[in-house]
Formats: structure tokens, C-alpha cells, sequence
């Protein structure tokens, strides 16, 4: 589970008599990808998207993908790397990420996946639900 500060109160500005100022906001710590980061307490926009972690961008990607072989829309992801510019075999760790047990893949979207890394879960991914679970600690 991500480590998560919630501090109490608004975002504040205290001026001293020489014209300095002290801005105190809230802010929220989270652990995205192995790294804490900090992020405003309140984001910007209520109905704008948050930032996507490097696990869910790879997922949203490897189900891009994914989709346009099913489609038929290109015939090898051979195609799709000339298409993207990229290595053939970034094109198959992302797609491996679409054959994640529903839970490991429920986990990314809702940034509640253990301390993982990408290339753990991309690279050669166990091919039982069960044993996926078991390598990512879920």
C-alpha cells in the first residue's frame, strides 16, 4: 500500500514586516514506482486526469497495442515498433502486460500495486494467474 500524508488545513501565506512571505501548502506523499514524490493536496481540476505512473502508462500501451494486433489494424508487432519508432521487444514487454492476473492489473489502475518494478512484471511475466499473484506479492 502507498505511503500516504493527509496534512490538516488550507494552504496558508504569512508576510513578515520586511516583505518576505511564507507560503505553507498541503502536500501528499506518495510512493509511485519505488520513489516518493510529492503532490499538491488538492489537484488542480476535479474533472482533470491525473498523472499516469509508469505502470499504468505500460499497461495503457501494451492494451493500445494489443488492441490493433486483435484488430488486425497491423499485422506483427514488428509493424507496430517501425510505427512507434521503438525496439520490437519494449512492444512485447508491454504487451505482456495485458496478460496480468485481473488483480495485478486492478492494482495498477488504482496505484495500490507493492513496490514492483516494471521489468518484474514485464519481462517473461509467470504464465498462471495464481504464480503471478505469488511474484509480485499479492
Amino acid at each position: 500500500m502507498p505511503e500516504v500524508i493527509h496534512p490538516d488545513g488550507e494552504a496558508s501565506i504569512f508576510y513578515t514586516s520586511d516583505g518576505a512571505a511564507t507560503v505553507t501548502l498541503p502536500i501528499r506523499l506518495r510512493r509511485r514506482s519505488g520513489q516518493r514524490k510529492l503532490q499538491p493536496a488538492v489537484v488542480g481540476n476535479p474533472g482533470a486526469t491525473p498523472d499516469l505512473t509508469a505502470m499504468q502508462q505500460a499497461l495503457v500501451r501494451g492494451l493500445r497495442w494489443r488492441e490493433m494486433l486483435d484488430s488486425g489494424e497491423v499485422a506483427s508487432m514488428k509493424e507496430i515498433a517501425a510505427r512507434e519508432k521503438t525496439d520490437n521487444s519494449y512492444i512485447a514487454r508491454m504487451i505482456n502486460m495485458t496478460l496480468l492476473a485481473p488483480q495485478i492489473i486492478e492494482a495498477i489502475l488504482d496505484d495500490t500495486l507493492p513496490d514492483v518494478r516494471l521489468t518484474r512484471l514485464a519481462v517473461s511475466p509467470p504464465s498462471l494467474w495464481p504464480d503471478q499473484l505469488k511474484h509480485v506479492g499479492l
